[in-house]
């Protein structure tokens, strides 16, 4: 039956799906439906720790919870959240940062210098731009209790850039004991200074998050855009609730049971649309990108040429409609920085799709077929797991033998951390989390080891070039290097965007001031 179909009759009877969706803890029930806000996101995450994986699910979860020193507007300029003022030397190598006054953390304890000194250390140990943020400092230390100082070794232009960015990993600060856990393991309870508080004793993992609202934080001064300005707490309590089936989602809105769907998949939309208590829109206008990605260290994606005859015979037309639905909401787009960017280039990338041509690139790589090739396939993820369906049929076609494996989002992000196991996997980021070689964790060169990203593709060159890009002054300089970067990057097949989509969201027309921006911020949302 189609879903269409089937979201008919879960309309037609709300009052059998309501109970068992939605059932509140009883210690819940002292604030008011009316008081909470309850968002149902593509996927709940698991990890509750900001520094452990680029997964936006965690990242949206830890913007509630935890603050950041700088904050992106909708002009990509670095705005000052937690940062009082901050000073630069003429040089541009010495930078001096004041907190501003009475920032403190959910359990009471003041927000120190020791704290932020603490949590970049802890990010940058996992962040792509962090590291090279880190590599290029001599030293990063406390003041007093409430500045701190960074001193570069070398050039770096985009250090406010790198403290805002809006992509996961987020440099978020929490307190110094817990940015003392190794970066190897998550931290176990989440704890920071942001506009709402973990609530510990009703955390359900894989069904239900819940934040109460922190009646302690201070927010900035001036209007919410994106990620900066005033993150005013409307509501006393918000519910990040797993709900996995579209028609459950739907209905559950329609009903009132539950206010915010993240993602709404464009089959569904007619039945939103007709409904005047629903208002249906785009957030984020640049969308995301989607992504396969080899693993470069294992057979038989460790040859160049088999990622290069994989990238040849990617039609992104046979991607699009998966994710997209619509052909208004997708675009086919080659550029590693995504399209409508500054540095948008389609440098060293298959002009075109060549399904001959990657054929007989196949057969001159002399890749051993009978092996299986194993896809990771997150089913519980509707954005990414059409990729990877698309992409078994491709590798078939192309004489593969392909394994795909399912599962659940959470134990994905696990296995693809892994270098064993896999060969394939695919998955969506935003776009302007893509948009120059530093924030485009897919074009780390790095290799194996903490310095990498999942893949591992190893290339000194693309990582000289991105470190010249980092300390470069000018953007007439940084334009040619990102070209550069591009080119050899696309060469060597780190990886192949399958196009470029946006997806809508979705909300009770009763609820006021929901925010655009490249994340899920429910922060000054009112009804």
């Amino acid at each position: 039956m189609h879903r269409r179909h089937l979201l008919a009759a879960a309309l037609a009877a709300p009052a059998l799906a309501a109970p068992a969706l939605l059932a509140a803890p009883a210690r819940a029930q002292a604030v008011s439906r009316a008081q909470t806000l309850r968002v149902v996101p593509e996927t709940l995450t698991t990890i509750l720790d900001p520094h452990f994986t680029t997964s936006f699910t965690a990242r949206d979860f830890s913007y509630l919870v935890f603050d950041t020193l700088f904050a992106m507007d909708d002009q990509w300029r670095p705005q000052p959240q937690m940062v009082e003022n901050f000073e630069r030397s003429a040089d541009g190598l010495t930078w001096r940062f004041t907190l501003r006054e009475g920032l403190a953390f959910h359990d009471g304890a003041p927000v120190t210098a020791e704290d932020v000194v603490a949590s970049l250390r802890r990010w940058a140990a996992r962040d792509a731009l962090g590291g090279l943020l880190l590599r290029a400092t001599a030293t990063l230390q406390p003041v007093d209790a409430r500045s701190f100082r960074l001193v570069l070794a070398r050039p770096f232009g985009l250090v406010l850039e790198a403290l805002a960015k809006p992509g996961a990993m987020v440099p978020m600060i929490m307190p110094k004991r817990l940015a003392e856990t190794p970066p190897s393991q998550p931290i176990a309870t989440p704890i920071g200074s942001g506009p709402y508080r973990f609530v510990a004793e009703e955390y359900r993992p894989g069904d239900r998050i819940v934040l109460a609202r922190n009646a302690a934080y201070r927010p900035r001064e001036g209007a919410p855009v994106w990620a900066s300005g005033g993150k005013l707490a409307r509501f006393e309590r918000v519910e990040l609730i797993a709900m996995p089936d579209v028609s459950t989602q739907v209905a559950a809105l329609t009903t009132g049971e539950v206010d915010y769907l993240e993602r709404v998949p464009a089959d569904v939309l007619p039945v939103l649309e007709r409904n005047r208590q629903v208002k249906v829109q785009v957030v984020s206008p640049f969308g995301y990108q989607g992504i396969l990605r080899f693993n470069h260290r294992l057979p038989p994606f460790d040859n160049p040429k088999v990622r290069r005859a994989v990238m040849l015979a990617v039609n992104q037309a046979d991607y699009l409609p998966g994710v997209a639905g619509r052909p208004e909401f997708g675009r086919e787009c080659r550029s590693f920085y995504g399209c409508g960017t500054p540095y948008e280039t389609t440098a060293g990338l298959p002009p075109a799709t060549d399904f001959a041509a990657a054929q007989k690139l196949l057969a001159e790589s002399g890749a051993d077929l009978s092996r299986p090739v194993v896809i990771l396939h997150p089913a519980d993820a509707p954005g990414i797991a059409a990729l990877g369906l698309v992409t078994q049929d491709l590798l078939t076609k192309l004489g593969f033998k392909v394994d795909l494996q399912s599962m659940d989002l959470n134990t994905f992000f696990g296995r693809r951390a892994r270098p064993e196991g896999w060969n394939v996997f695919h998955t969506t980021n935003t776009v302007p989390d893509m948009q120059t070689p530093l924030q485009n964790v897919y074009l780390n060169g790095a290799g194996p080891g903490p310095a990498g990203f999942a893949g591992w593709p190893e290339d000194a060159e693309v990582e000289k070039l991105r470190g010249e890009f980092a300390a470069a002054s000018s953007e007439e300089a940084r334009k040619q290097l990102s070209e550069k970067i591009h080119a050899r990057a696309a060469e060597a097949g780190f990886y192949m965007p399958l196009g470029q989509f946006v997806t809508p969201s979705a909300w009770r027309a009763d609820l006021t001031g929901v925010l655009t921006g490249p994340a899920m911020f429910l922060w000054n949302i009112g009804r």
